[in-house]
């Protein structure tokens, strides 16, 4: 009798729930009544975005630090059905893609962005198999280990601001062991105070820009580099990352000595990328944007009696020069 009962309420409640799914379906007539006429659903995805995690590495006595911020995205044909026919039931939910990212961060060995990102991607891949790829973005923030009298601190940190490691992974069904990964960096922040100029452009009646073969010349730097075919799951990721952060600035500055003259910074970018080709084999190619941070004379000076020795600016970024370039082998 008890079992009749328990079989009996669960089936009002199985028809209660599909009556309720039922009156809560749109309304064909309304809202919903162009979907299935003249548009197509072109694409689509869905994920997670924002989502952080600190990992604390415990070495014996020494800590390793690794902060990301995570954005997941998630591919499936069949997913077209919960834009057109309101059909959730193979969605993977997108607190349950963020949870994801807390149960990798704790399972995951990996050292670099890069591979936590393929990690995440493979983990999603072996759970659902309805996905047919699978997109992950990391942000690393960087903590740089505090020095006392030039020891390491075992567990002491600084945060490096406004510099953030970055990686973009994106990994498929039928390619599940050939991930594609971008990795960059953004928020290099550099300034060479001479050794720079701007001279010999285009100068017309809207023209009100001085040449100078003097100048401070700053910016915030992002770059973004990616793979010859069949390396991105084979490099060494940190090694290559400081090898570019290495030439970013060499090419930037150059020679601690005497440094490097910049006509422009759009030729000092050029020289960066080749210098990167150049000393990373397994880099296919490299885009560099690279906004200005205007620095301008403060030639008021001389109206307050003061003069003007390349020595006193004005700090400003709004409005600024926005400069590109990629370069591949």
């Amino acid at each position: 009798m008890l079992r009749r009962l328990s079989l009996a309420a669960a089936a009002s409640a199985l028809a209660a729930h599909t009556a309720h799914r039922a009156s809560c379906r749109s309304n064909p007539d309304g809202i919903t009544k162009l979907r299935h006429q003249d548009y197509s659903l072109a694409d689509h995805n869905h994920g997670k975005a924002r989502v952080r995690v600190l990992r604390v590495r415990r070495e014996s006595a020494t800590h390793i630090v690794q902060e990301y911020t995570v954005a997941t995205r998630l591919f499936s044909p069949i997913y077209s059905a919960v834009f057109t026919e309101e059909d959730n039931r193979a969605l993977v939910a997108t607190d349950t893609q963020k949870n994801t990212v807390y149960i990798v961060a704790k399972r995951s060995s990996a050292t670099t962005p890069e591979g936590f990102g393929i990690d995440i991607c493979r983990h999603l891949l072996h759970e659902y198999p309805m996905l047919s790829a699978v997109e992950v973005d990391v942000n690393e923030t960087i903590w740089q280990r505090v020095m006392n009298d030039g020891v390491p601190h075992e567990h002491g940190f600084t945060k490096v601001t406004p510099e953030v490691n970055t990686a973009r992974v994106r990994l498929t069904r039928d390619e599940k062991d050939q991930p594609v990964v971008v990795s960059g960096v953004k928020g290099l922040t550099v300034l060479k105070t001479t050794q720079s100029g701007f001279t010999e452009y285009l100068q017309d009646k809207y023209t009100l820009l001085p040449p100078t073969y003097e100048r401070c010349m700053a910016t915030e730097m992002a770059a973004e580099w990616r793979y010859l075919p069949g390396k991105a799951g084979t490099v060494d990721y940190s090694s290559v990352r400081a090898e570019v952060n290495k030439q970013l600035l060499n090419g930037y500055f150059g020679p601690s000595k005497g440094g490097v003259y910049s006509v422009s910074l759009q030729a000092t970018i050029y020289d960066i990328g080749c210098l990167v080709l150049s000393a990373a084999p397994d880099i296919s190619s490299i885009s560099i944007s690279t906004p200005n941070l205007h620095y301008l004379p403060f030639r008021s000076l001389e109206a307050l009696g003061e003069k003007f020795e390349d020595d006193v600016f004005i700090p400003t970024n709004e409005p600024s020069g926005s400069i590109q370039c990629k370069v591949a082998r």
